[in-house]
């Protein structure tokens, strides 16, 4: 009997380990099953954590030659060498925000890119301001080569001043010309009396009082009914404003003076660029490197696209000969002036800057 119990026992025992082996089998097969699915999950949290999509705020309306020819050209380009990581939507004018709000959109991250104008948003771009001074550039890719010269000269002052972004690229427009709806302007006098509609600028604003024109200050978007109606007798704008604005139809003379080129701005939020990988970074800032030109490009092209138009609707074109200019341009030194005691006294270097665009003016006109 006590043989049989021990038998008993021994076999009991036997099958214990057995069930203890299989069940040890079997927590070892479901924690490697879960550490592959822990694997595998989180490969897929890094592969998501990798893809980013841009939110782009734009000030141009959505079929505006900017978008058309380079925003959406490098908004492919993007996704190309990202290899799909990063992608991106746009955003045109109002489509966030006013367009005066488009940097400070990207500052606070409602916008991942912001495109704007530097002049609608006062009182924060200082030495920037420098190319808007009277007769700086020639056309916008030449006032573009002087900002991106001027940038890598003062890059660390440049870039204090877009405080809380990343600059991508930073690019300058076609000049201000005047355009009037009877009267011809072949001198600074022809000016007198005059009614001229401008966006705000300070340098349109002194020019116009200058040689005692009226400034009225517009939209762009309302200078055709204001020239239409009689509101105002001219207007200060853009060959490029031609084909959006349709100028053309209601100026009867324009005269070309390159006044102020408008600057511009392409800028990322601080936070969205720390998310984009290193490689990443690098593949966009080399494709950025040469896009500030393009948008001077698409400009330059607009303008003639424009002048083309207006000779084709008989407005007449006039070029103020070189023996002229002085005529135009010495008058307004003391804008020039006035702008660089007021930066002095912010404690930047305002003479400095200056007088390094009038000598990247005379390298590279």
């Amino acid at each position: 009997m006590k043989k049989i119990v021990a038998g008993m026992l021994l076999l009991m025992l036997f099958l214990l380990m057995a069930c203890s082996g299989q069940s040890s089998e079997s927590v070892s097969t479901e924690d490697n099953g879960n550490s592959r699915a822990s694997d595998s999950s989180s490969q897929e949290g890094q592969q998501a954590a990798e893809a980013i999509e841009l939110t782009i705020a734009s000030v141009w309306p959505g079929p505006h030659g900017q978008h058309v020819q380079v925003v959406e050209p490098l908004m492919e380009e993007i996704e190309k060498v990202t290899e799909g990581r990063i992608t991106a939507t746009l955003y045109p004018a109002g489509g966030l925000g006013a367009p005066s709000e488009t940097y400070d959109m990207t500052v606070t991250g409602i916008a991942d890119i912001g495109y704007g104008l530097h002049n609608t948003t006062p009182g924060v771009f200082h030495l920037v301001s420098v190319n808007s001074l009277p007769f700086i550039g020639d056309s916008a890719i030449n006032g573009t080569e002087i900002s991106n010269a001027l940038l890598e000269t003062f890059s660390e002052e440049f870039e204090a001043e877009h405080d809380g972004t990343k600059i991508a690229y930073l690019w300058i427009g076609d000049g201000e010309n005047v355009f009037t709806v009877d009267k011809p302007i072949h001198k600074p006098e022809d000016l007198q009396g005059l009614r001229i509609s401008l966006t705000p600028s300070p340098t349109g604003n002194a020019f116009l009082e200058a040689f005692g024109a009226i400034p009225v200050t517009l939209p762009m978007g309302e200078v055709y009914e204001a020239m239409q109606r009689g509101i105002v007798d001219g207007a200060l704008a853009n060959g490029s404003t031609i084909p959006n604005f349709q100028l053309g139809d209601v100026a009867g003379h324009i005269t070309r003076l390159n006044l102020v080129l408008p600057t511009f701005f392409c800028v990322i939020n601080e936070d969205t660029w720390s998310q984009i990988s290193t490689d990443d970074q690098a593949a966009l800032e080399e494709l950025f490197a040469a896009y500030g030109l393009k948008h001077a490009e698409a400009y330059d092209s607009l303008a003639e696209e424009g002048w083309r138009m207006a000779e084709e609707k008989g407005v007449e074109i006039f070029d103020i000969p070189e023996e002229e200019k002085h005529l135009w341009g010495n008058p307004l030194q003391p804008v020039a002036d006035e702008w660089i005691e007021s930066i002095e006294a912010m404690g930047l270097p305002g003479r400095e800057v200056y007088e390094e665009v009038l000598r990247l003016k005379e390298t590279l006109d």
